[in-house]
């Protein structure tokens, strides 16, 4: 059911179409274009933007607000946070009006996106250092069969991606990817170590492995989770894959159908 402003439910209630994105009775006004904030302590409330959201600023606050993107041939997010600290991003859609192989909902670190309603890119999210993803939906992500990103073979889509990164925080969220799809979070180290990096309380399905850490190219990566809810249609029936190097400091991670403890796969 709907809620005032200020008291839609995070954490606690599961995300879904109704309690993320713009709340009900906004109306919004249009923008036929790219946005590039510059000046800090910038507001956007209550704009449908056809373009790409793109901030360079600090002390930055988007509300209530569709961010569409446009068609591109460059690896992009539709939102993309490129500099500044303090940035906050809540009750937005992301909804890729133009989805390829190179495009993204989301990238950039030193944010909180809170209460996000994000589907239509290949992956949901690329999250970096000091991220709090909180209270969103992440959702049908859109595969291509042919993706220069993966030397021309099918695209990897991951609700979250995280390739770097410390202070990272996914909570109260609910991730889903497809059967045929890699992840709903996916964490490799390609661009560096991947550090103090907490998933707490999300609602997760899909992919080969729903959750899939890797230390990849790094000697070691340490994850911690905890009271996350499983889906059964990952592929694998593999709720948890961490390789070998690995370490995952886990509680409460539960199948949601039945509330039995998850097992964990390990390998490389």
């Amino acid at each position: 059911g709907g809620t005032g402003g200020g008291t839609r439910p995070c954490p606690g209630a599961k995300p879904d179409a109704t309690n993320t994105g713009v709340p009900a009775g906004v109306t919004l006004t249009v923008v036929n274009q790219d946005v590039t904030v510059t000046q800090d302590n910038t507001a956007i409330d209550a704009q449908d933007i056809h373009g790409f959201l793109i901030i360079q600023a600090s002390h930055v606050h988007v509300t209530r607000s569709i961010v569409r993107g446009r068609a591109t041939t460059s690896n992009a997010g539709v939102i993309d946070v490129k500099s500044g600290t303090d940035v906050v991003i809540e009750d937005t859609e992301i909804a890729v009006a133009s989805p390829s192989a190179t495009v993204d909902g989301m990238w950039g670190q030193n944010f909180i996106a809170r209460r996000m309603n994000i589907h239509g890119g290949v992956d949901g999210m690329k999250a970096d250092s000091n991220d709090s993803v909180e209270c969103s939906y992440i959702h049908d992500l859109v595969s291509f069969a042919s993706d220069p990103n993966q030397g021309g073979g099918p695209t990897h889509n991951d609700g979250i991606q995280i390739l770097s990164g410390t202070g990272i925080h996914i909570v109260g969220n609910q991730l889903v990817a497809a059967t045929d799809q890699n992840s709903a979070i996916q964490v490799t180290q390609d661009f560096g170590a991947v550090t103090d990096l907490h998933i707490d309380s999300n609602w997760a399905d899909g992919g080969g492995c729903t959750f899939n850490f890797a230390h990849k190219v790094a000697a070691s990566l340490t994850v911690n989770t905890s009271n996350n809810r499983f889906g059964r249609h990952s592929f694998y029936a593999c709720p948890i894959l961490k390789s070998t190097q690995t370490t995952l400091i886990s509680s409460g991670d539960v199948w949601d159908d039945d509330g039995t403890p998850v097992p964990v796969q390990t390998h490389d």
